[in-house]
């Protein structure tokens, strides 16, 4: 079964500069503190041993009982909305940049952007160029992102080409589907996510 190919391509994005930030020292539990020249803003919070216990006791559920890890995502989203609507969102763009909207501590509102793409889509065009001996590696890499990343839904694509090219259809229907049920204006004006939806769905026929 023949597939078309993805075409390699390299995105064009503005890119946002900063002002170098100085070090900053702060003390307490939750103590944020700015480094670099990038303005990353780090926060370490502790928990007890009690609240440690719990997730624990909820991880060990999930795995034990094999949930779906987007559904628990997906169903605790819902519930964080549910007790606090004022809850920040973060909306993940097609190339992997990503936008994060809501109230801060000191404002009533707040918008961060990254509009840069993330490094692993390049990494997952290369792979899926480098067909079929890469059909392992691309899985692997579409996964981790999929794990670490799950509001980005652009690995689903290129996991659901792999899949067919491995000829597992039902894994790739299931990222099909979950691309398709998620998917916004984010990515359906997008050039390239069109062109990778286009050839995902092909493969299916």
């Amino acid at each position: 079964m023949r597939y078309g190919p993805i075409l390699l391509l390299l995105f064009a994005v503005p890119c946002w500069s900063q002002a170098t930030a100085g070090q900053a020292e702060t003390s307490g539990t939750c103590s944020p503190a700015v480094s670099g020249s990038n303005n990353t803003f780090t926060i370490s919070c502790g928990i007890g041993k009690e609240q440690g216990q719990k997730m624990l006791a909820i991880l060990n559920k999930i795995l034990a009982n094999r949930i779906d890890t987007d559904a628990v995502m997906t169903k605790l989203d819902e519930i964080l909305h549910a007790v606090n609507p004022n809850l920040p969102t973060k909306i993940y763009f097609c190339g992997g940049g990503w936008r994060s909207q809501g109230p801060s501590a000191n404002v009533g509102l707040m918008m961060t952007m990254n509009s840069s793409n993330d490094p692993s889509l390049q990494q997952m065009i290369d792979l899926a160029n480098a067909r079929p001996t890469e059909d392992q590696e691309l899985l692997k890499v579409c996964t981790s992102q999929i794990e670490s990343k799950p509001e980005w839904l652009t690995p689903r694509l290129f996991c659901a080409i792999a899949y067919a090219r491995i000829g597992d259809k039902t894994k790739m229907k299931e990222m099909l589907d979950a691309y398709d049920s998620r998917k916004g204006p984010a990515y359906d004006d997008d050039k390239f996510c069109q062109q990778l939806s286009s050839v995902a769905h092909s493969a299916l026929n």
